[in-house]
């Protein structure tokens, strides 16, 4: 926290005394109110903001109210994540927390299309009393009020993982705005002997490991994004502008992490020095090792494009990289990824967006093929990832147009907006 603003979970800047409804996101309000706990943590065990708010929805379902309302009752303490709760009998003391309290609601209510009348604020606070008579009586062995509050149906008290109740929050806030459109997307990195594959379809991540393009790409032809980290669109001559040095300079500390793209000409080189005689014939530039090194693999999918037309321009070029940039509000991940310490900083950003990754990467850690390639599968998910926000939100290119090259392929690298 700093100066008059808090950093949410999706790296947002929040001012909670002048929120912008740009900034409220609904992945910062699931995952802050999973982790949220009841009454001041005075529970038995460990029951949550975001169980409570699902609870209320589950009711107001269940008493037949409109869509409106149901996703009145699931966001009604989205206020919290960002100025926390205050117990009743102290709150009532202060004024100026409940205008701030009242102000940001409205706020995030108007945010997801909501104005709600008195009427509806009125349907919302019943429900959330008469869940919270429940709640005590379950988890406290407490009647707070001298009669009953009926319920429509039989909510769930019981302790929970945060990540599954923060799932449950996302698909019921996706079944409630019609945003629940699920996308398989692949993102696809080069590894050793292969490519390394995670598709996310839905709520299911799957990684695998192939022998070649052809085959990976004819096991996902039904995928709605396919992204790849290698180079599609080649040059063969100076005025073919490949977008490797835009991509730099949005890498700032990073910039190495983006190679020099060998001209089409060398990457059918069969030796290094020839690969590198010919690019600075062609390019007027040498060519690194590095560059080539991944040049059969640039090579293998360039073939795989010109043979399978109904791939150009379909299979994408992306940069993992880049794509952890973009996920982490704009900001390089510095630290090299082959250490603990930058497979940490990449984990704890692909979690903001991946349910349950800590125990899929468990499992994936005990798999032989993939032992020492740790760090491909997190780019592969991290293509998957951007792959499936651009699905949700659309795509831009670095460059903004880009060229294409004489096979008609386009030389661009593409990225998700990032909204919520």
């Amino acid at each position: 926290m700093s100066g008059d603003y808090i950093t949410t979970y999706t790296g947002v800047h929040f001012t909670p005394f002048d929120p912008d409804p740009e900034d409220i996101r609904i992945i910062d309000i699931a995952h802050a109110l999973s982790l949220m706990t009841r009454a001041n943590g005075h529970l038995k065990h460990f029951y949550s903001v975001g169980q409570h708010s699902i609870n209320c929805a589950l009711e107001s379902r269940a008493m037949g109210d409109s869509v409106r309302i149901q996703l009145a009752c699931l966001l009604h303490d989205a206020s919290e994540v960002y100025i926390s709760d205050i117990t009743r009998p102290v709150k009532k003391y202060l004024q100026e927390y409940q205008v701030m309290e009242s102000k940001l609601q409205s706020v995030i209510y108007k945010s997801f299309g909501l104005e709600l009348t008195m009427k509806e604020r009125n349907r919302v606070a019943e429900i959330d009393d008469a869940i919270l008579w429940h709640e005590f009586a379950a988890l406290m062995e407490e009647r707070i009020y001298a009669s009953e509050p009926f319920l429509h149906f039989n909510p769930d008290f019981s302790e929970r993982r945060f990540a599954d109740v923060e799932k449950e929050f996302l698909r019921l806030y996706s079944a409630l705005t019609g945003d629940s459109k699920m996308y398989k997307c692949v993102g696809i990195d080069g590894t050793r002997g292969g490519w390394m594959a995670a598709c996310l379809d839905g709520d299911s991540l799957v990684v695998k490991l192939f022998d070649t393009i052809n085959e990976l790409c004819a096991e996902y032809t039904d995928a709605d994004c396919v992204l790849i980290d290698i180079p599609i669109g080649l040059p063969e001559s100076k005025t073919d502008i490949r977008p490797d040095g835009d991509l730099r300079k949005r890498l700032k500390g990073k910039a190495s992490s983006v190679f020099n793209t060998p001209c089409r000409q060398a990457v059918y080189e069969v030796d290094y020095q020839s690969a590198k005689d010919t690019n600075i014939e062609i390019m007027g530039k040498g060519l690194s090792q590095q560059s080539f090194a991944i040049s059969n693999k640039i090579r293998e999918t360039d073939k795989f494009l010109q043979c399978n037309p109904a791939w150009q321009n379909r299979l994408l070029e992306s940069h993992p990289e880049y794509g952890f940039a973009v996920l982490n509000a704009g900001v390089p991940v510095l630290k090299n990824k082959k250490t603990k310490e930058g497979s940490i900083d990449r984990i704890s950003i692909l979690k903001r967006y991946v349910c349950n990754l800590d125990q899929f990467l468990d499992q994936i850690s005990q798999v032989s093929g993939m032992r020492g390639r740790f760090d491909d599968v997190l780019d592969a998910l991290c293509l998957s990832v951007i792959g499936n926000l651009g699905m949700k939100n659309g795509f831009k290119t670095v460059p903004d147009l880009p060229a294409v090259d004489s096979k008609g392929l386009k030389m661009q690298i593409v990225f998700p907006e990032v909204i919520m």
